[in-house]
């Protein structure tokens, strides 16, 4: 249990950093090609529900933190050996999702902005890819360690 809560708490750090250096480079950058000097990468109405842009940009540096804390937690799936390596896949998005599809849709409000929901879900479901693939390659390179191991004895 410690260990889940150690790894929630760095993630949930890392995660917090890197959405708040993300979200700083998008304004940079939007502002510098557009010239657009009002640009904000949060929805207005998501910074509608606080009583300033301030406390929504903190909000929302803790939600990325929450959404890297979900992802980290859900790991104990894959310590359980009983089930095979898609099942402990499926379950980790669906447990997992259930954590970042109620942010992004309803407290970020991106169901309002087509492009930004479907990048956002593009985004997460290319991490669920890329997961699968390196989680897959470490089980194939364990088994195959594993079945060396026994070929020797």
């Amino acid at each position: 249990m410690m260990n889940i809560l150690k790894r929630c708490s760095i993630s949930f750090a890392i995660s917090s950093v890197c959405g708040a250096l993300s979200n700083l480079i998008i304004e940079l950058v939007v502002r510098a090609v557009t010239g657009m000097n009002d640009f904000s990468p949060l929805s207005s109405e998501f910074v509608e529900l606080f009583p300033s842009e301030t406390i929504a940009v903190e909000v929302n540096v803790l939600l990325y933190g929450v959404i890297g804390a979900s992802f980290s937690a859900m790991t104990f799936i894959y310590e359980n050996q009983k089930i095979g390596f898609i099942v402990q896949n499926m379950l980790y998005c669906i447990l997992t999702s259930i954590i970042w599809v109620p942010i992004v849709v309803f407290v970020w409000q991106l169901n309002k902005y087509g492009s930004a929901l479907v990048g956002t879900l593009i985004g997460f479901f290319a991490t669920y890819i890329v997961m699968s693939i390196v989680g897959y390659r470490i089980t194939q390179a364990r088994i195959k360690e594993i079945n060396t191991y026994l070929e020797s004895m």
